[in-house]
């Protein structure tokens, strides 16, 4: 079975002992392509990671976490905005703008320090949603406790096509319902470790499953969280998507080997991986 990780975090020092030789690995355990999310600080790094490895990607832009408190202005600004769109343009390892969003999860802790953070999320985000429309590059989407207010705004910045899907929705929580909604707008719903979890929202997930078609899903890990059972205490990589196809598989009644076959398609398709 082929493998595609569609959202990754290689980037970090849970990985500095062992990245190369997990990475070197990876095709043994049937994962056939990556794509690396990038932070503005981690720019530098993920470029190099995708220049040494031929089957690591990109994607790049500033989760809704870095852009809301005071910290943010080491992140993201009109000038870091310019050098990514820059970058887009002239590296074709990088294949989508994000992950980019809203996150409400630490909002009311935030906003004691920062009253208007959620303001500046929303901000940071719409000008994102423009900067991949300009490099012409769908977007990896982030929700963390805002379903409807990343969604709301989705629908009204309307992004293009590009006859590949507007965008996936990355780590998906949000109901069965709002899935399908998305993916009449045009976007992919992204799998992870959480769908084999016993947890409300893994139970909520594997009902969000048998609502989405295979030809309309992706799979990820997220790593290095959200590790799937039956490992779930430890670091999570991209080798454990296997845990993932295996939960889809048994909630459609369908095979692994058919989930993996069809998320690789989409996941290529998706990200113009030919």
């Amino acid at each position: 079975m082929k493998y595609f990780d569609a959202h990754a975090h290689y980037i970090g020092k849970r990985y500095n002992k062992d990245r190369h030789r997990l990475l070197t690995h990876m095709h043994k355990n049937g994962v056939e392509y990556i794509v690396n999310s990038t932070s503005t600080l981690e720019l530098e790094e993920g470029l190099q990671l995708a220049k040494e490895y031929d089957f690591v990607y990109l994607s790049i832009g500033d989760n809704a976490a870095y852009t809301s408190g005071p910290e943010g202005d080491k992140y993201i600004s009109d000038e870091m905005l310019e050098r990514m769109i820059k970058i887009c343009q002239r590296n074709k390892k990088v294949v989508a703008w994000g992950e980019i969003g809203i996150d409400l999860r630490r909002e009311a802790e935030r906003s004691k320090e920062y009253p208007n953070g959620t303001q500046n999320q929303i901000y940071w985000f719409k000008k994102q949603l423009d900067a991949a429309k300009q490099v012409k590059l769908p977007v990896v989407i982030h929700s963390g406790d805002a379903c409807q207010m990343v969604f709301d705004i989705l629908k009204e910045a309307d992004m293009p096509n590009y006859g590949r899907g507007r965008g996936m929705i990355h780590c998906y929580l949000g109901t069965p319902q709002m899935a399908l909604e998305y993916i009449e707008m045009g976007y992919l719903i992204s799998v992870t470790g959480v769908v084999t979890h016993k947890s409300a929202r893994g139970r909520n997930l594997v009902e969000v499953v048998k609502k989405v078609p295979l030809e309309n899903m992706l799979i990820e890990t997220d790593c290095p969280y959200l590790t799937p059972e039956p490992i779930r205490n430890e670091r999570n990589d991209s080798a454990n998507l296997k845990f993932v196809a295996e939960k889809i598989a048994q909630i459609k009644n369908t095979t692994p080997e058919e989930v993996a076959r069809a998320t690789t398609a989409n996941a290529r398709a998706f990200f113009g991986i030919s």
